[in-house]
């Protein structure tokens, strides 16, 4: 049988069933900023290794990107 909070076998908001609500929204807020910052890592990698393709010395993308050598040549 699944987890039945007191709340909601009696029909109300208990105090466990919003630290658990609020619980659940800041753990989908901190998946939600994770998905924000790997995206932004990709888009810099992709547009690192674009540069350089492009001509863009090394070294100047290793500084600009924070970036290491193995990183931007795959």
């Amino acid at each position: 049988m699944a987890f039945v909070s007191i709340g909601q076998k009696y029909g109300f908001v208990s105090a466990g069933d919003v630290f658990r609500k609020r619980l659940a929204d800041a753990h989908a807020e901190t998946q939600k900023v994770r998905d924000e910052l790997n995206k932004a890592e990709a888009e810099k990698l992709e547009t690192a290794r674009a540069l350089f393709k492009d001509g863009v010395p090394l070294e100047t993308l290793i500084l600009r990107f924070n970036l290491t050598k193995d990183q931007i040549i795959p």
